[in-house]
């Protein structure tokens, strides 16, 4: 009995002399909740997009649930026109998208390593469209008649991967990231890839 209870007293003092001899950051909270960042991103393909543009400047929200599991909100530039072309005659069409496209998405970052972590993830971008339609007349006195219907919304599910790299401090990051755009109008998919930088708070 003597015995039992020495060991209970040694364990007693000797889980607060452990706890007191941890690293500051091992206490507590085990992961940052929240990072914010931004980059450049690149779109490979051969054809224009409405959501999706040849380039663009983004900045990233994201909140971790667990520390491999966040949420992520964006927003990013995206205004351009695409051209539908003459689909009767003397009647054109184009597209024109709203200075900014929105992003959400959920990702799952691998292993608990500071330095690099990999990560993949799955979401969709949003833009806000309107579609301007041009009738010419063909014959005096040559008018022209323009219809602008909209803003209607476009949608481009997402899926990919990359690398969020740490530097010494634990906080600041780089991140390099590759998603497929994918069109659910059986248009072309886009591959975009992202270069970002941030930090964890």
């Amino acid at each position: 009995m003597r015995t039992i209870r020495g060991v209970l007293i040694l364990l007693a003092l000797a889980i607060p002399i452990h706890a007191a001899a941890q690293p500051i950051g091992q206490v507590g909270e085990p992961f940052r909740k929240w990072d914010a960042g931004g980059g450049l991103g690149i779109k490979f393909g051969e054809t224009n997009d409405t959501v999706v543009p040849w380039g663009s400047w983004n900045a990233e929200l994201g909140r971790y649930w667990t520390s491999h599991v966040k949420t992520t909100v964006g927003v990013m530039t995206a205004g351009q026109s695409t051209y539908a072309g003459d689909y009767l005659p003397y009647i054109y069409q184009r597209t024109e998208t709203r200075p900014a496209a929105y992003s959400a998405t959920v990702a799952y970052q691998f292993f608990d390593n500071i330095f690099v972590h990999p990560y993949v993830a799955a979401g969709a971008r949003f833009a806000s469209y309107s579609t301007v339609t041009t009738t010419y007349l063909p014959r005096a006195p040559y008018t022209q008649t323009t219809v602008t219907s909209g803003p209607a919304l476009d949608a481009r599910p997402t899926i990919g991967g990359g690398f969020k790299s740490y530097f010494g401090d634990g906080r600041a990051f780089m991140r390099t990231e590759l998603l497929m755009a994918v069109n659910p109008h059986g248009g072309p998919h886009h591959a975009v890839l992202t270069f970002g930088a941030g930090v964890d708070f």
